[in-house]
């Protein structure tokens, strides 16, 4: 099970000369099926999570409407990590969309991490990149058009495009679920001309 941890860690440190086979006892991994929840907004987070296989996807609820924040696909990290680390109310939820896998990295494992060789700072690292796609995911719903984030995700997350439902999909544009269709039409469009 380490094997995953290890290759995320090469990925994006990798220099890096943390032991994850010192924390293997420590990893669990956790099926979610379809539709099931790993954590919902308002609990206490108390891991972080790595997808192994499936997806999952963040969203919180506003006046009753789900937004969708983050797709969590094979080798993406999931949770939240301000309650996580501060034990409080988690402020979304996350949810599988396809039947999952997610290896779980409980608070010992984590201290044992922080106590080796670079582990402070892979761990820095992983909270800069949730930081830097968050950045990104607000920029881009306040400065681009809806047509312009639906070519970003056809350019950035192409394979997702027939594993997420729809509604998700348009959730996490910041549109409505009709307004996509049309969107797509549109785009198609403009492509086979």
């Amino acid at each position: 099970m380490y094997e995953l941890l290890h290759s995320f860690i090469q990925q994006i440190f990798p220099q890096c000369q943390v032991d994850v086979t010192a924390i293997e006892s420590l990893l669990e991994s956790r099926r979610v099926r379809k539709g099931d929840f790993l954590f919902r907004e308002g609990d206490i987070c108390h891991f972080l999570g790595l997808t192994v296989r499936g997806c999952l996807r963040s969203f919180f609820l506003k006046d009753g409407k789900e937004l969708t924040l983050f797709f969590h696909p094979e080798h993406y990290t999931l949770g939240d990590y301000e309650s996580f680390r501060r034990q409080t109310p988690a402020f979304f939820s996350c949810q599988a969309i396809e039947d999952s896998e997610v290896l779980i990295l409980n608070s010992q494992a984590i201290e044992i991490l922080e106590t080796m060789p670079d582990g402070q700072k892979l761990l820095r690292l992983v909270v800069e990149d949730l930081a830097f796609q968050l950045r990104d995911h607000l920029f881009t719903l306040y400065r681009d058009s809806p047509e312009q984030r639906y070519l970003n995700f056809l350019k950035s997350e192409p394979e997702l495009l027939q594993r997420i439902p729809q509604h998700y999909l348009a959730s996490h544009l910041g549109i409505e679920p009709e307004s996509l269709s049309r969107l797509k039409r549109r785009v198609q469009e403009k492509r086979s001309t």
